[in-house]
């Protein structure tokens, strides 16, 4: 049978100092958050150097060296990749089970790999619990935490990337649409996450091995250039390369459009907006292509705004990007109580 390591229920401290890592396939996404007055506020921004982890469990781990400015008390991880699994759960409230037992039933996760596996409330009646459910395997959040293994910043929480990115929108664009139908997608590099709102009520989530990396992976085999090359092509638009790019995208947007359709039947529904994050957003002729496929023009909300920012924490160089710290903001404002 399958034993899990532990299942976590999170008690969460009211932390004042937490650097969020956004560990991706691209860079490692860092933001410094402090409160100031009471209030959470950036005062560091950078991007560093991809973190590579060994395979094997005894291969050697380097210890993370964050920058000065960026040396937070505590830690806030999310990964993109790692073997994280992501489930929005229902099940009966009167079954004779217990919800953690529920949870771990409908997760599924197999009989050889030990887990971490947290899961947050999402809503309840009389008849029905739902839940967002993830997990972790346990030996790569070991890995993880073998990044600091002492001194500051201290590891605080460990988390998939692209629900760090639904907190941060939550906490920071959530009350402007609690009204509407809408979708929030973090379009990664490897790994994308689309969830699906009705009032700002979790719908569906779906979290999608693709990414920008299989779009330059047909472009380079297109066109029969390296990566450098291929990137270059899709951000500057020298070439007209659209035909690539939508055939890239067709298995990624037709399992975008099956949820699509599914939610608004379920919830009898019409999806209104689509907000989008995450490094993948900036490929030219990507918005193009979602556009065409849900009839949504993506917009694109920037983590930073509806935030305390301390001047000079953006350098200059980020300006464009700052999509890319959606994970990494939201990794760190998780720790600090709401409100």
């Amino acid at each position: 049978m399958t034993k899990l390591n532990e299942i976590l229920t999170v008690f969460r401290r009211n932390y004042s100092d937490v650097v969020g890592l956004d560990i991706g396939v691209s860079g490692t996404k860092a933001v410094r958050l402090k409160r100031v007055h009471g209030v959470p506020t950036v005062i560091a921004v950078d991007i560093l150097p991809a973190i590579s982890l060994p395979d094997s469990e005894e291969g050697l781990i380097v210890p993370c060296q964050l920058p000065k400015v960026l040396k937070a008390r505590y830690v806030a991880v999310a990964v993109s990749k790692g073997g994280g699994i992501v489930k929005l759960l229902t099940f009966p409230v009167h079954s004779g089970k217990t919800n953690d037992e529920h949870v771990l039933e409908l997760m599924g996760l197999g009989t050889e790999t030990y887990y971490r596996l947290g899961y947050e409330p999402i809503f309840e009646n009389r008849s029905v619990f739902r839940a967002l459910a993830s997990a972790l395997p346990d030996a790569f959040v070991k890995k993880i935490c073998q990044l600091f293994p002492s001194g500051v910043p201290a590891p605080c929480s460990i988390e998939v990337s692209g629900l760090a990115s639904l907190t941060a929108f939550s906490r920071l664009r959530g009350n402007e649409n609690v009204d509407e139908c809408y979708v929030v997608m973090d379009f990664g590099a490897a790994v994308t996450l689309v969830a699906f709102y009705n009032k700002n009520t979790l719908a569906l989530v779906r979290k999608l091995d693709f990414g920008t990396a299989n779009v330059l992976k047909k472009l380079q085999d297109s066109l029969g250039v390296d990566q450098d090359v291929a990137l270059g092509i899709l951000n500057d638009g020298s070439f007209d390369v659209s035909k690539v790019v939508h055939h890239a995208l067709e298995p990624f947007l037709q399992q975008l459009t099956i949820s699509w359709d599914f939610v608004e039947r379920r919830e009898n529904i019409r999806i209104g907006k689509l907000f989008v994050c995450g490094g993948g957003v900036g490929l030219h002729l990507w918005a193009q292509e979602i556009e065409s496929a849900t009839g949504q023009v993506p917009i694109r909300w920037n983590p930073f705004e509806g935030i305390a920012v301390q001047g000079g924490a953006i350098p200059e160089k980020f300006k464009g990007q700052e999509l890319r710290f959606s994970a990494a903001v939201g990794a760190a404002l998780a720790m600090f109580k709401a409100g």
